[in-house]
């Protein structure tokens, strides 16, 4: 099992700031914090070290495993729904 799927099993909840530049991936054993804005770039948390990097869609977020995996977390239909490759 690649690291996305693995991850992707273990979301509860997504959450992003008004702005869009702060999201907060939760899971059962706590939460994985992320910020992308003019002045910082940084993820920290649970799981920040399994990843690449990272990138805020539309209405979701992507994450860039070390392993070459992505996930895709997106809300659509006010359901968090989960992708991955």
């Amino acid at each position: 099992m690649r690291e996305a799927e693995a991850f992707a099993q273990k979301v509860r909840r997504l959450v992003f700031n008004r702005q869009g530049t702060e999201a907060q991936v939760f899971f059962e054993e706590g939460f994985l914090y992320l910020r992308a804005d003019a002045h910082a770039r940084f993820a920290q948390g649970v799981g920040a070290e399994r990843l690449q990097g990272f990138a805020f869609l539309e209405n979701g977020v992507e994450l860039v495993f070390r392993d070459g995996s992505r996930l895709r977390l997106l809300h659509r239909l006010g359901r968090l729904r989960a992708y991955f490759s």
